[in-house]
């Protein structure tokens, strides 16, 4: 991909309206014709297990998904998408909601136990060892089948073929991208009355160090608040492929410049002197002097009137968005922009694929396809149904809102994670978006600077190099909350955190990325 000009993208984005849910575009949705597979979803199908099958043999698919909170509504909202997968499919649908503070271990339980699950999400950071302990299935190779090639089509449609197939560790396609915003765009926010308040210049910053006076200016006309407030403020944006978790990157700095050279983030210019730069903020009283282990997030903070400012990544209908979540006007202004950068983690960072105790892959695959690709599904498990918890909008074939006499205390259902579901580009859009907003997510996806490294995620399932990898995560853990705030002399510390990664197997570990990255970019024809 080439690096094309943001700003007219993203001036309109920052002014425009509420992003308290996510919504789509008006794409046809799926109906049973070839590209789905549906109509031969009755027969080319594996032996179904009693479990997996009603009393009159049709098949359920069983779907594990996110969820912030529990819906009062749920079991009405899953019948309705059962209803739906059965007109449309000839299956029925049973949905598992997970949390996100125990999902991992509840995943991995029903992955491991022989529980009824044919759809399952990833995210990037796990894919390795899902793939190496064969706990989803290859969709490009299913008993000699490629379930992509034949029943996902619809998918390579919707989603394009770069990120349909970009889901790949050692050959293994272990699941398609949701859909979503996948550029980091930085940002910082701020309180609008200080800034008017203070007569506050903010248009032409485009770094750290131009933050430096405003900064001086709110703390000695309001000692009373935290200037700044966040954790890793090093690398909340950055200019590197992380290969997904920091160890071993691709330096980015540069997007005239890059390269498949696997660096120590750690030992380069660029994260000591960011480092410096947050440290003299700490130094001057400007952070927090917990922001290390405070559990209060930047919003929360925000609200309560505590902080001044925080630094978060932006994209389309991303102002109205935190201030909704705030309850204050806020102004923002992006920084680093040539550092929208875009690499596997961040389009893989929720993949869906099927799970390898599935029964039936083709029909869980055709699932798939339509998951993909239909706007019915998409709004009814993200919004509900309609007419009870969301209303289509008057003037407008895309946008809704609640009904009346529903808000937000009283909706019965509102899962509001379009992020994470299959593909929230071909659904509604909640009131306050610009109704464009998912063609604003393309373009800035499309807009940034992509790394070579697109479509590699490292595999680290070998026991000696996943050994290392826990070794590694644990020094690091160990250093980054204090060094990313600023609490502590980067010129002293950053040494001492890299001689005891160093100890603990860093170089061994960029070599061995660095040696599957060049098989991936020979094979790839990348160079």
């Amino acid at each position: 991909m080439k690096k094309r000009v943001l700003a007219a993208i993203l001036a309109a984005s920052l002014s425009a309206l509420a992003f308290a849910s996510c919504g789509g575009n008006t794409t046809t949705e799926s109906s049973s014709d070839s590209s789905t597979g549906t109509e031969s979803s009755s027969t080319d199908s594996t032996a179904s297990t009693d479990g997996d099958t009603a009393s009159d043999g049709t098949y359920q698919i069983t779907m594990a998904y996110l969820g912030l909170a529990e819906q009062p509504d749920n079991a009405e909202v899953m019948q309705a998408i059962s209803d739906l997968t059965m007109k449309e499919l000839g299956v029925t649908f049973e949905g598992v909601q997970l949390g996100f503070g125990d999902y991992t271990e509840k995943l991995r339980l029903m992955l491991t136990g022989g529980d009824k699950l044919d759809i399952v999400f990833t995210f990037a950071t796990q894919a390795s060892a899902y793939v190496s302990q064969n706990l989803v299935i290859n969709l490009l190779d299913w008993n000699g089948t490629n379930l992509m090639e034949e029943y996902g089509q619809g998918i390579v449609e919707a989603v394009g073929e770069e990120q349909a197939y970009g889901g790949q560790i050692n050959g293994v396609l272990y699941g398609i991208p949701s859909q979503k915003e996948a550029m980091g765009t930085a940002g910082i926010v701020m309180r609008k009355d200080i800034v008017d308040e203070l007569g506050i210049d903010y248009e032409n910053w485009s770094t750290y160090e131009d933050l430096y006076d405003t900064f001086a200016q709110v703390h000695e006309a309001h000692p009373e608040l935290n200037v700044v407030v966040g954790q890793n403020m090093v690398t909340k944006f950055y200019p590197f492929d992380n290969l997904n978790d920091n160890l071993g990157v691709l330096m980015m700095d540069d997007p005239d410049n890059l390269t498949l050279d696997v660096v120590n983030l750690f030992e380069t210019d660029y994260y000591m002197n960011q480092a410096k730069t947050v440290n003299e903020w700490y130094n001057n009283g400007w952070v927090r002097l917990d922001a290390a282990t405070t559990t209060e997030t930047t919003q929360g903070l925000m609200k309560a009137g505590s902080a001044f400012c925080y630094f978060s990544p932006i994209k389309p209908g991303f102002l109205a968005q935190e201030e909704a979540t705030t309850a204050r006007e806020l102004v923002t202004q992006v920084l680093y922009p040539e550092w929208d950068i875009i690499n596997s983690s961040a389009i893989n960072f929720v993949n869906w694929g099927i799970a390898h105790q599935c029964e039936d892959p083709v029909k869980a695959m055709q699932f798939l396809n339509f998951a993909f690709t239909s706007k019915e599904f998409n709004d009814l498990l993200n919004f509900g149904i309609e007419g009870k918890h969301y209303a289509k909008m008057d003037g407008s074939d895309v946008m809704i809102t609640y009904p009346e006499g529903v808000d937000a205390t009283n909706c019965g259902y509102h899962l509001a994670m379009g992020w994470a579901n299959p593909n929230q580009f071909v659904g509604s859009v909640w009131e306050g978006n610009p109704e464009d907003v998912w063609q604003q997510y393309k373009d800035c996806n499309a807009a940034s600077v992509w790394s070579k490294a697109y479509g590699f995620i490292p595999d680290t399932s070998a026991t000696d190099v996943a050994n290392m990898q826990t070794a590694l995560t644990n020094v690091y853990n160990t250093y980054y909350k204090s060094i990313e705030c600023g609490a502590v002399d980067p010129e002293t510390i950053i040494p001492q955190m890299n001689s005891e990664l160093y100890a603990a197997g860093l170089q061994e570990y960029m070599d061995e990325k660095q040696r599957q990255l060049d098989e991936w970019a020979s094979a790839n024809g990348v160079s």
